[in-house]
């Protein structure tokens, strides 16, 4: 080939790796089962301020080292009162993996719960397995709100088996939670009185309490200013 055409083939050659990799891109952002306003939870959009600068700079120090976390099966437990950013900070991370090509499953533990009884309606026990699988395969399983859930004693079981298949291969797991450490641990305990799911989960992850002021609530009295304006032009 003349050096026009080698040039042709190369740049055709890279428009074709461009391309499988928004489509491997769009694949993992599927199969991460998040919702579409979590897609603009990253660290190039998080606004850093005095009382969140720290818990960043722990996010994203464990997303550039995810795979020395991954091979150590280090997870993180975000927990502390609603609205202080625990799910921004896990879908941060998560968003930046899968930019980086790592398969992240994300899911809200309620919403995990919900498919696995949808599948028992028209696959049986049999679509519950196929979750489980696909929720072992991802390098990064992040379950958010985790205690949002009912305490029935089939919903402890499942979070157990999910935990447990992550702790027995070596996989590590991010969860935010509400609640406080202790009020975990009894949300978690089992009918029996064994804390095994806390246990697993306090081994797996590092708790790190998530403090600052309640961004929802200073979100909703922005807005509510707005609003005061906009029906205040009527008069």
């Amino acid at each position: 080939m003349c050096r026009c055409e080698v040039e042709k083939w190369h740049k055709m050659k890279e428009e074709e790796v461009i391309q499988e990799k928004l489509h491997r891109l769009e694949r993992l952002r599927s199969h991460s089962i998040m919702g579409k306003q979590f897609e603009n939870c990253t660290f190039e959009n998080f606004e850093i301020d005095s009382t969140n600068k720290q818990f960043f700079n722990i996010a994203k120090r464990y997303t550039d080292r995810f795979n020395e976390m991954k091979k150590e099966n280090i997870g993180l437990l975000f927990f502390g009162p609603p609205g202080t950013g625990k799910t921004y900070l896990a879908f941060c991370i998560a968003n930046e993996l899968i930019s980086r090509m790592t398969p992240v499953i994300a899911i809200s533990s309620i919403g995990l719960l919900n498919r696995i009884k949808e599948t028992y309606k028209r696959y049986g026990n049999e679509g519950e397995v196929e979750i489980i699988n696909s929720l072992k395969n991802a390098s990064l399983l992040i379950l958010d709100d985790l205690g949002a859930e009912n305490s029935t004693p089939w919903a402890k079981e499942k979070i157990y088996e999910i935990v447990d298949s992550r702790y027995r291969d070596r996989k590590p797991i991010i969860i935010t939670t509400n609640l406080s450490l202790e009020q975990l641990k009894e949300k978690m305990t089992s009918d029996d009185g064994v804390y095994r799911t806390y246990d697993r989960i306090i081994e797996m992850c590092t708790p790190i309490e998530v403090k600052g002021k309640a961004r929802r609530i200073e979100a909703a009295k922005s807005k509510q200013e707005i609003l005061k304006e906009l029906l205040g032009k009527g008069d």
